[in-house]
Order: C-alpha cells, then sequence, then structure tokens
C-alpha cells in the first residue's frame, strides 16, 4: 500500500508541470481570441471616431488634440497586435509562453482604449434597419416593415425634414389652393395610394423611431455607420437609401440675379410654405413659371387659380415632351391659354431683374424679352441625391445601380425612389423612375426582400410598368410605359373650349 502511495505522489509530481503547461496553453488561446476580438473592435472604433471629426471638422466639438493623440496610439496598438498574433502562429511552445503575460497586458490596454474612445462617439445608437430619408418611400417602406412583422425599436427613420413621411405630390397642387388647401396631417403617407394615415403617433405605437430634422452627412458603408451633421453616429443591419432627389436651381448654372427673393423651387414642405406665404403677399400680381414639366404645369395651374397673371416658359417645343405627344401637349397648351395663361416656347431665362428690397421683378430671356415678375417659380428638374454613396457602391445612368430586389453592391444595402436604377424587364434594361407611383411601389418591394432573405423565403423580381400621373384645372391624364409608337389620339372639343 505504501508503494502504491508512493508511486502516486511520484507521478502528481511528474504531471505536475505538464498539467499547468497545458493549462497555460488552454489559457492562452482564450486569451487570444479575446486579443483578437478586442483588437477588431477597437479598429471598428477607430473608423468610427474617423468619420466623426470628418463630419465635425468645422463644428469644432471634438478635442481634436486628444483624439488625435488617441488614434496614433491605437495605430501603434494594431502594429503591436498583429505582431503578437504572428509570433504566436509560429506555434513554439516557450515562445508562447513568454508571450502570454504580454497577452494579458494588452487586453487591458485594449479595454482601456476603447473604453476612451467611446468617450469620443458619445453614444452611439443602433438600430436593425435604418431608412435615411423622410420621403414617400421611407413612409411606405414603414408601413411594409410593419406588414411583414417587425419588433419594437429596430427600425429608425432618419429625415432632414422635421415631419412625418408625407405625399409629396400634394405640395404642387391642393397645398397651393386658395381655398380649402390642403394641410398636415392630411396628406400623410399612405392616402396616396387609398391607405390608412401614417401619423406621427403611428410610428411611435409601432415602436418605429422617428428621427427628424436630422442630416446626415457621412456615410462608411464598409462600417455600416451614419454621422448627422450634430455629430449623433447611427449604425444598422441593413439600410434602405431613400434619399430621393433634390431640385436644379438656376444658381448651380450662375444664371444672373438666380438668388433673388420670391424665385422659388418645390421640393419640401417649407419650400411649398415659403410660396404660400408669398402668394399672399403679392395677391393677384404677376408669376413666372420656368419649366414645362410637371412642376410648371401643376403650379402653373395653381397660381392661375389663385388669380395671378401667369406666364409659362419652356425651351421645348411643346409641354411634357418626355411623356406627351405632340396631339396631347397642343390640347393641354390651349386649354391653358383658355384659362388665361400665356405659354412662351422655344427660349430660357438668362437672368433676373430686382428691386431695391432684393425681390424679383423681371425674367430675363434669352431672345432678348423681359418678362415683369413678382413671382417665379422654377420646375427645370431634378438630381439624385446620391453623393453620400459615391464609390461605396456601383452607380448607373446617375442613380444607385440595384437588381430586381433593390439589393445595391453593397450587401445589406438598399436603395429606392428616385435614386434607384434597376432592370425594367418589360424593356429590358436599365432605368432610374422619378415618381411617386415607383417610389411606393419600390420601397414595399426591398422591404419584402430584407425580410425573405432573412426567414429564407423566395419572392418575384420587381416587374415595374412604367406608370405616371398629374392633375391640374380639372383635367387628370395617366400615362403607361413608354411614349413610343403610333398615336391614337381621340379628343372632345368641349373639353377644350372649356374656360
Amino acid at each position: 500500500m505504501a508503494s502504491f502511495f508512493f508511486v502516486f505522489e511520484t507521478a502528481k509530481i511528474i504531471f505536475a508541470p505538464i498539467e499547468r503547461c497545458l493549462n497555460c496553453k488552454r489559457n492562452f488561446d482564450e486569451n487570444m481570441k479575446v486579443l483578437k476580438k478586442l483588437s477588431n473592435e477597437l479598429n471598428s472604433l477607430k473608423e468610427d471616431v474617423e468619420l466623426r471629426i470628418s463630419a465635425e471638422c468645422h463644428a469644432g466639438t471634438m478635442q481634436t488634440e486628444e483624439v488625435k493623440n488617441w488614434l496614433e496610439d491605437v495605430q501603434r496598438i494594431k502594429s503591436e497586435t498583429e505582431s503578437i498574433e504572428q509570433k504566436a502562429g509560429e506555434k513554439k511552445f516557450l515562445l508562447r509562453a513568454f508571450l502570454g503575460k504580454l497577452v494579458e497586458e494588452k487586453i487591458v490596454e485594449l479595454k482601456a482604449f476603447l473604453k476612451k474612445g467611446k468617450t469620443f462617439l458619445g453614444l452611439v445608437k443602433y438600430f436593425k434597419y435604418i431608412i435615411v430619408g423622410g420621403g414617400v418611400a421611407a413612409g411606405y417602406a414603414a408601413r411594409e416593415f410593419d406588414r411583414q412583422g417587425l419588433k419594437s425599436g429596430e427600425l429608425a427613420i432618419i429625415s432632414k425634414e422635421a415631419v412625418a413621411p408625407y405625399e409629396r405630390p400634394t405640395l404642387s397642387k391642393g397645398y397651393l389652393n386658395p381655398k380649402g388647401a390642403a394641410r398636415l396631417p392630411e396628406f400623410h403617407v399612405c392616402v396616396g395610394s387609398g391607405g390608412e394615415r401614417l401619423l406621427p403617433g403611428w410610428y411611435k405605437e409601432k415602436g418605429i423611431q422617428l428621427i427628424l430634422g436630422t442630416e446626415i452627412v457621412k456615410v462608411n458603408l464598409g462600417s455600416k455607420t451614419l454621422v448627422s451633421a450634430g455629430g449623433e453616429t447611427f449604425k444598422y443591419q441593413t439600410l434602405i437609401i431613400a434619399t430621393g432627389s433634390t431640385v436644379i436651381r438656376l444658381t448651380d448654372f450662375k444664371v444672373e440675379g438666380a438668388d433673388a427673393k420670391n424665385i422659388f423651387y418645390l421640393r419640401e414642405l417649407s419650400d411649398a410654405n415659403e410660396l404660400t406665404e408669398s402668394i399672399k403677399t403679392k395677391k393677384n400680381g404677376k408669376a413666372v413659371i420656368i419649366g414645362g414639366g410637371y412642376i410648371g404645369l401643376e403650379v402653373g395651374a395653381a397660381m392661375r387659380i389663385n388669380n395671378f397673371d401667369v406666364t409659362m416658359v419652356y425651351p421645348e417645343p411643346w409641354c411634357m415632351p418626355r411623356l406627351f405627344t405632340t396631339p396631347i401637349a397642343a390640347f393641354y397648351e390651349s386649354y391653358y391659354e383658355n384659362k388665361g395663361i400665356k405659354i412662351i416656347k422655344g427660349t430660357v431665362a438668362v437672368g433676373f431683374n430686382a428691386n431695391a428690397n432684393g425681390e424679383v421683378k423681371g425674367v430675363k430671356l434669352k431672345d432678348g424679352r423681359v418678362l415683369e415678375a413678382d413671382i417665379v417659380v422654377v420646375g427645370v428638374g431634378a438630381r439624385p441625391l446620391t453623393a453620400l454613396f459615391k464609390g461605396q457602391v456601383e452607380e448607373d445612368k446617375a442613380g444607385i445601380k440595384t437588381d430586381g430586389f433593390f439589393m445595391t453592391s453593397m450587401p445589406d444595402v438598399y436603395a429606392v425612389g428616385d435614386v434607384a436604377t434597376f432592370p425594367i424587364k418589360l424593356y429590358n434594361e436599365m432605368r432610374r423612375v422619378e415618381h411617386v407611383d415607383h417610389a411606393r411601389k419600390s420601397a414595399e418591394q426591398a422591404v419584402k426582400a430584407i425580410k425573405a432573405s432573412e426567414t429564407g423565403k423566395e419572392i418575384e423580381e420587381y416587374d415595374y410598368l412604367p406608370y405616371f400621373y398629374s392633375r391640374s384645372f380639372d383635367l387628370s391624364w395617366q400615362f403607361y410605359g413608354d411614349n413610343v409608337g403610333d398615336t391614337v389620339f381621340w379628343r372632345q372639343q368641349s373639353i377644350i373650349t372649356k374656360a
């Protein structure tokens, strides 16, 4: 018995160092995993801090010297960590034993730098889904998320505008009426398609965060990070780009006097509010409408209904040249003229005269004529808002290229509405469509695709028939497809001559 005890104790003595070495190896391997994880977190945090610095470079709200030192230290730690990982990869027992203490020290240092870096960023807001842009598409996407199943706190809509998503087409129609004018909350989405009106309370009830009055100025799709003009940082799992378009301004082309007061563009609620105030101030005055497209025709009609002396100016041979045939355009032009609107075609505005108060008083045309004006409304087109994403996603035809599910070239990033260049099956080509109908439907398609990818289901690709419509005076029109092929035109003379 004594000899057995002696052998047992001897074995313990012999194997104890081996056991300690094995435990040491296990601890080292676990610590290396922790080291790599912390190192990756610190590198990601470094990118976020650099993004924040870029966004706040003019605000002066960050301690730039302290942050600069922190960034330099992070770069040093990154190099040291990579060196440790390289040596650990050699799998030499004695070397690993030597590195064990160094790894533990480096873990402590990494945690300290992570903590300090987070103080520079402040509170980072995390969401499973973020929609950038608060227009029509955002509202319809939110409704589709709710239909598909959404947990409270998963979705945020970040919008530069101060109000919940609304039906934008109302701004150039009912909003400008002299009597019974449309006002919010009357035209919040989704009433434009006959759906429920989504008031701000609806978003709150559904646990959807409306982050309004917030402009995103920096985007890093690689790190899934957004930074606002106010320095807030947002993180997401899936992003929907619904930034829409911005109006083309005559000041972009350095047109003389184009910065005069009472020259208006119509895109957002604030634009419509400014125009309605001017309509009251310049009551029964003279209005010049520059452009013969959607805005030109709709606002021209609205200004006439407000009893303004209206003149429309556009360079094309007829109005709505992209959609209207010459007979349809002639019909509309005749109708407008019978309503008292003067139409000048084949020329453009090259300058503006202003009075001593800086208010526009005249529009100088290329053909030499000068038109009196108390109000000028410009509608010469729009540009998709894609600048934030340039170089990060593939682009096509001035938009962000997507597939039939509105997924971009960057995983987990979708683009809808005006900014999306997508495949149209009917014509077997890539197109960008600027119209509210497509904004609604593309937003719904993107959400369906996102949810389908999460559940492993399959959905049909977007199969869109281009559709456009408008209303002005007592007229309305609907357009499907392309303006190609033979035209069959039917008209009723009593409508044309109606004043």
